[in-house]
C-alpha cells in the first residue's frame, strides 16, 4: 500500500493479516493501558480477531510495519454514506514522533476519499492533549464534547472531485 525506506529499515502500511493481527492487538492494547493506567482486554472483543471484526465486515484495518514489527495501527469504518470514522489509531510509545501516525492517517483519508466519503470523524478523550493536539495538527476540528469524549471532524475531498 505504502512503502518507504528509513535508512536500512523499510516502513510499510498494509492491511492487517492473520499473521499481523496479534501484533496489532498488542499495539492498540498497550496504548490503551498507557493512557488509562489499567487494561481490561475483555472490553475490546473486536481485537480478538481483527481480520473478521474489520476486514470481513467491509472495514479497513491497517498496520504500519518496520521490517517485521507492527509499530502502528489505524482503521476506517463507515458511519454513513458520506462519513468515515477513524478508529484504533495507535503507535508504539518508542516509535512516536517519527511521522508514522501522520502517514497512517493520510493513507486512511485517501481510502476514505476513494470510498466517496466527504468527511472523517473520530472520538478521543478530551484530556489526552497530545492526541487532541495531533489530530488538530492533521486538520481535525473539535465538534462535540460528551463527558470526557470529544468528537473531531475533518472535511475531505472524495476521489474524482476537483475544486
Amino acid at each position: 500500500m505504502e512503502q518507504s525506506g528509513l535508512g536500512s529499515v523499510s516502513f510499510t502500511i498494509e492491511p492487517v493479516t492473520e499473521s499481523t493481527q496479534e501484533q496489532a492487538k498488542a499495539v492498540v492494547l498497550s496504548g490503551m493501558e498507557e493512557h488509562f493506567g489499567f487494561l481490561d482486554p475483555t472490553l475490546n472483543p473486536d481485537l480478538d480477531h481483527i481480520v473478521s471484526s474489520y476486514l470481513e465486515m467491509g472495514h479497513t484495518f491497517l498496520v504500519g510495519r518496520l521490517s517485521e514489527d507492527v509499530v502502528c495501527t489505524g482503521a476506517l469504518m463507515g458511519v454513513d454514506a458520506g462519513t468515515g470514522r477513524l478508529v484504533r489509531m495507535s503507535v508504539r510509545k518508542e516509535h512516536r514522533r517519527h511521522g508514522y501516525a501522520s502517514r497512517m492517517i493520510a493513507v486512511l483519508e485517501q481510502l476514505a476519499a476513494e470510498k466517496g466519503y466527504s468527511a472523517m470523524m473520530l472520538k478521543t478523550i478530551v484530556h489526552w492533549t497530545d492526541a487532541v493536539g495531533f489530530y488538530e495538527k492533521m486538520g481535525y476540528e473539535r465538534s462535540r464534547l460528551e463527558g470526557r469524549s470529544v468528537t473531531m471532524v475533518k472535511s475531505i475531498r472524495p476521489e474524482g472531485l476537483s475544486g
